[in-house]
């Protein structure tokens, strides 16, 4: 028997579920709808009620203290200082959902129904992504919007196996189909991408925006600086977003100020020195040698567990823990000093990138 619960929220203008455990606490419920609507609740009073009844915001109360259930409903609203606002104002996803030709179909099959919500309503389309799997735009939005609200900025197809309830596709979605399903509007684009480039960027990796036309692109690590934007096809440098103007097997893009240095590249060499116990010169911004993600030193020793991987390692000699767990130096700070990290120097060029795979 699942230890989970799924949860209906109603705002008037569209539905979405939200996944608990059976022994969550009411306030839990809050928790989870203020980050699906980007709510914030010290400013605004989220309301929400089954059958008529209001729910506290209660950290002691469990769902079940409340005769909720799998697949319960709740009616969302939200208290501003003016009064009620129902959230009708919540915009329902756009109904001229259409086909992307290589890319996307579109169902109103009863025997296709929305992979979050379950609904298979004939006058509701609905996509069939690449992967097979099949969502509609109301539901792209609402789970979009929540991983990003953790802090993630990958999007990963959320089919779960019915019997098991364990993940059985997590194929990525590309960022441009991410927005054409769920036909966000142009203040949702911008604050999706807004919060991509946030998540991502916190993760040290390589985003960029296209400089003609602004979509947000990611360049896989064994490519070279020409890049071409697989949206607009602009051929441009990643490292100035610039024009390329040498020829496509150059090494450089022909800009004469542009060394051709990623700004990982120039974190990493032009960082201040810092003393950390007997060194006396280490970079305070290191690559954790797992994932490398940027770190920077704050204060106490050099070792460290990398807040992205949880990798274990030495900020002043970039040795990691042993297999033991032990630590390969001492903490004061008088092991060797490991010299400037440098993004490697790829020799193979590439011509083709791909969007933010999200």
């Amino acid at each position: 028997m699942s230890k989970f619960i799924q949860l209906e929220v109603n705002t008037g203008a569209a539905k979405t579920w939200i996944l608990l455990e059976k022994t969550s606490k009411v306030a839990e419920i809050f928790t989870k709808v203020a980050k699906m609507y980007a709510i914030d609740r010290q400013l605004n009073n989220i309301m929400l009620s089954n059958q008529g009844r209001y729910l506290p915001f209660s950290q002691c109360e469990s769902l079940g203290d409340y005769g909720l259930t799998h697949l319960s409903k709740l009616d969302l609203q939200v208290a501003l200082p003016g009064g009620i606002w129902p959230l009708t104002a919540i915009k329902a996803r756009k109904a001229d959902l259409r086909p992307l030709p290589g890319f996307i179909t579109v169902t109103t099959s009863p025997a296709e129904p929305d992979m979050i919500s379950l609904e298979a309503d004939p006058d509701e389309k609905r996509a069939r992504m690449p992967c097979g799997h099949v969502i509609g735009p109301s539901s792209m939005t609402s789970y979009c919007r929540s991983l990003l609200s953790e802090g993630k900025f990958k999007f990963l197809c959320p089919s779960v196996d019915s019997k098991t309830g364990k993940s059985n596709c997590d194929k990525q979605w590309e960022y441009f189909l991410v927005r054409h399903v769920a036909c966000l509007s142009i203040e949702e684009n911008q604050e999706f991408e807004k919060k991509i480039s946030e998540n991502y960027l916190k993760k040290a990796e390589g985003l960029q925006q296209c400089p003609s036309c602004t979509v947000w692109c990611f360049k896989d690590s064994k490519m070279g600086n020409f890049v071409r934007c697989p949206m607009c096809k602009t051929g441009f440098c990643w490292a100035c977003l610039r024009d390329w103007i040498a020829s496509n097997n150059s090494r450089n893009c022909g800009n004469l100020d542009c060394d051709g240095r990623e700004n990982r590249e120039k974190i990493l060499t032009e960082c201040p020195p810092k003393k950390i116990h007997g060194c006396a010169d280490c970079p305070s911004i290191r690559a954790c040698p797992k994932c490398l993600l940027l770190v920077e030193h704050k204060d106490m020793c050099g070792h460290m567990n990398c807040p992205g991987c949880q990798y274990g390692f030495c900020f002043i000699c970039l040795r990691g823990k042993t297999s033991s767990g032990a630590w390969p130096c001492p903490y004061l700070g008088n092991c060797p000093l490991a010299p400037r990290q440098a993004v490697d120097r790829l020799s193979s060029l590439t011509t083709e990138m791909r969007l933010v795979d999200v």
